[in-house]
């Protein structure tokens, strides 16, 4: 599916909003190393880090990232002073370029586990408009990857402006078209994979949006596989009898507040 929107449309860019990695997941450390390589076989451009991508604990997190073929972003996310993600990326298309930027809830984390890692996650709302100024000198077009669910990415965009597409992470909730706050394009997909979201952006000559279209496309058991992550599925399965003893005992190292 994702080959296919390529072929139509070389300016595409897939995006994830955080929480593809689940700490509390049935055999937590394969499936996260089966989806991060999932995840570089679809050649994403960027993901934001949430909590699901530090469930594990930050040097399980350390180790996945370096099998990651493409960035994990995040604004707010610290460890000793330094960001712990790449703090926004630049994807260059031809007449325009686009700005993405991640941001995750200090709720997401409990303060036991922000300190055994010695992590701090800083105010969103400061991070943006730290950052959104610096982003805006190489891109014409601004994503929000907000892992702060609905309610909190809208109290967000009210206080700063300045952003033009704005994916809601972390709540349970779906938009099946695309919403409008202020000037801001909404977007809120379901969680496990199930639908495939789908925005379609008209970029006038000054590389501002002109028009929009959206649409969430359902993902069944009818829908054509990839035949190399089809073939990485069923190497998870067969790992699974393998791993089972050592995988069924483990649990996260932080609670998520919903």
């Amino acid at each position: 599916m994702v080959k296919e929107l390529r072929g139509k449309n070389k300016n595409t860019i897939l995006l994830d909003g955080g929480d593809s990695i689940r700490g509390d997941a049935n055999f937590p450390t394969l499936r996260a190393e089966t989806s991060m390589k999932a995840l570089s076989i679809m050649q994403y451009d960027g993901m934001n880090i949430a909590d699901g991508e530090l469930g594990l604990g930050l040097e399980f997190f350390e180790k996945l990232r370096k099998t990651a073929r493409f960035p994990l972003l995040s604004a707010n996310l610290y460890k000793n002073e330094k960001p712990l993600g790449q703090t926004f990326l630049i994807k260059k298309f031809d007449g325009f370029n686009v700005g993405v930027i991640g941001l995750v809830s200090p709720t997401c984390f409990n303060t036991e586990f922000l300190a055994k890692e010695g992590l701090e996650v800083k105010n969103p709302e400061e991070a943006l408009k730290e950052i959104l100024p610096q982003v805006k000198t190489q891109a014409d077009i601004i994503i929000l990857l907000s892992h702060l669910g609905k309610n909190g990415t809208t109290l967000l965009l009210q206080n700063v402006a300045g952003v033009d597409v704005a994916i809601v992470g972390h709540d349970q909730g779906m938009l099946n078209q695309p919403g409008l706050l202020i000037k801001t394009i909404l977007l809120q997909n379901s969680n496990q994979g199930k639908f495939l979201g789908v925005l379609d952006l008209t970029i006038g000559e000054k590389g501002t949006i002109e028009n929009h279209t959206g649409i969430m496309t359902g993902i069944t058991e009818n829908t054509p596989s990839d035949p190399e992550v089809h073939a990485l599925i069923n190497e998870f399965e067969k790992q699974k009898d393998l791993n089972r003893p050592k995988e069924m005992g483990k649990t996260p190292q932080h609670v998520t507040i919903q």
